[in-house]
């Protein structure tokens, strides 16, 4: 019996000593994520650009990545900082999957400039006047980030939104 002990643990020992070594870790530096951040915009860009020409929407980004293409132009000035805006809309994927609609969750009411869960509505309102209507391709940055919204949408999702102004106050 104490044999057998003897020649497991020998064959234990042999097993942990001729283990390859572990490649050590490399520290991440901020320069590393600002380049993985940098390359995963580049890709997103390019799944943004593919998925416009594919969908012949005319849109360009602006300086933030905020896809912009307005269908209908709407009446009056352009909205500003401090109206209270009411929206109808629709937020999907790529893919055509729908997350949030007007038409089942309520209308969306805002206060342009206030910082609202998605960055790009702030930065697209002022774009638009009443009665307007456009479809915004977002960056997961200028929507729900890596983290998502804890419900329906995933993180790093590049989203569309559908949405008409309803009224400006």
């Amino acid at each position: 019996m104490k044999t057998l002990r003897s020649i497991v643990l020998l064959l234990a020992l042999f097993i942990v000593a001729c283990q390859p070594e572990q490649p050590k870790r490399k520290h991440t530096t901020k320069q590393d994520l600002i380049a993985y951040n940098q390359k995963l915009v580049k890709m997103d860009s390019a799944v943004i650009c593919h998925y416009c020409y594919k969908n012949n929407l005319d849109s360009v980004p602006n300086k933030q990545g905020l896809w912009i293409t307005v269908s209908e132009q709407g009446i009056g000035n352009y909205i500003q900082k401090d109206n209270i805006v009411t929206l109808s809309y629709s937020i999907s994927d790529l893919r055509g999957n729908i997350y949030y609609t007007s038409q089942r969750d309520g209308k969306k009411v805002l206060k342009v400039g206030q910082g609202t869960d998605v960055m790009a509505l702030d930065m697209a309102l002022p774009q638009l006047r009443n009665g307007a209507k456009a479809t915004l391709i977002v960056m997961p940055d200028l929507a729900y980030g890596l983290r998502g919204d804890d419900a329906k949408i995933e993180g790093r999702m590049i989203l569309r939104y559908d949405i008409e102004v309803l009224s400006v106050e």
